[in-house]
């Protein structure tokens, strides 16, 4: 397949407004929209608001997408926004944690309206029933983006694993024979990648929980809407092993203030926090048996994310 002039457009501009956004919040310097980056050595003061640079971003592409007809696209979008808007007002205002982790719920049901009941998901086949469907979309949407949010602790994590995961994720399903999805990829990734160049260490912004839900929510959408459900779960592994240690070992949902520290920062070296009641996270693991810098930890993570990605590629022996 040839992607389209009217997609190429779409991701160049996507890509241009995406950042000039992020660029212009790379230079804020009110201190309502500063945190500090914990993890470093020396002090410093990030703004925090990153993922807005997606949120302007994915807006346009939503309007193109109503405008040329493309119902899975504004679906995407459609869900992206308002779930990243839901992190926006977390990062402003504050929201209570049950509020904000149960949310997403509401917008994830724009796909099955869209989708009309019917999606498909490689090994396991066609799913036509519409409550099934709402349902399936309702869990990819939350979970995901809360699971990112979780997992959004150091610099540039959660931009690039994302572009890993909708990369491989969109390949997939366009060799499985939806073609749509390579122009939809296409766009996303040149969505992310501004973000993931400003968030890549050091950070010049953080993604914030606007991004870290507007992130977790595209690839959520993207699974349901692109028929990349099963290649999307393996690719996010490390999300969701991470999501599943925290709310069990923290028991429940809890704001972060809420929780001992799972790890300890000394002088730019990130210990285990050992101490009883500190929740177990992918962080603290990986610093267990030896402290290691946010660089380490950011290198093993992302390897991490690079070999779920790759281990994904299996799938393709099976499609025929």
């Amino acid at each position: 397949m040839i992607i389209s002039i009217n997609y190429v457009l779409i991701a160049v501009v996507s890509f241009v407004i995406s950042l000039i956004t992020v660029y212009a919040i790379s230079r804020l310097r009110n201190p309502k929209l500063l945190a500090p980056d914990v993890h470093k050595p020396y002090k410093v003061l990030v703004p925090k608001i990153g993922g807005v640079s997606v949120l302007t971003a994915t807006g346009v592409i939503t309007l193109i997408a109503y405008l040329i007809n493309d119902a899975r696209l504004l679906a995407l979008g459609l869900v992206t926004l308002t779930v990243g808007l839901i992190g926006l007002v977390d990062d402003l205002r504050g929201l209570p944690v049950s509020v904000r982790v149960f949310l997403p719920l509401v917008p994830s049901l724009i796909i099955p309206v869209v989708v009309h009941g019917y999606i498909y998901i490689l090994l396991i086949g066609h799913v036509h029933n519409f409550f099934v469907v709402a349902f399936l979309s309702m869990l990819a949407v939350t979970v995901m983006a809360n699971a990112v949010n979780m997992l959004d602790v150091m610099n540039g994590i959660v931009p690039v694993s994302t572009l890993m995961i909708i990369t491989v994720s969109g390949l997939i399903s366009y060799m499985a024979g939806f073609d749509y999805a390579l122009p939809a990829t296409l766009i996303l990734v040149l969505t992310v990648l501004p973000l993931a160049v400003f968030n890549w260490y050091p950070a010049k912004v953080f993604n914030g929980n606007v991004g870290s839900y507007a992130l977790g929510a595209m690839i959520g959408a993207f699974m349901v809407l692109y028929n990349a459900g099963t290649q999307g779960v393996i690719s996010a592994l490390p999300y969701i092993i991470n999501g599943f240690l925290i709310v069990i070992t923290a028991r429940g949902f809890k704001p972060r203030e809420n929780l001992k520290r799972p790890v300890i920062v000394n002088d730019g070296v990130i210990h285990a926090n050992k101490v009883p009641g500190s929740p177990i996270t992918l962080v603290k693991l990986m610093v267990m048996r030896r402290p290691k810098t946010e660089r380490e930890v950011v290198r093993d993570i992302l390897i991490l994310f690079l070999i779920t990605s790759l281990a994904s590629l299996s799938l393709l022996a099976f499609i025929t």
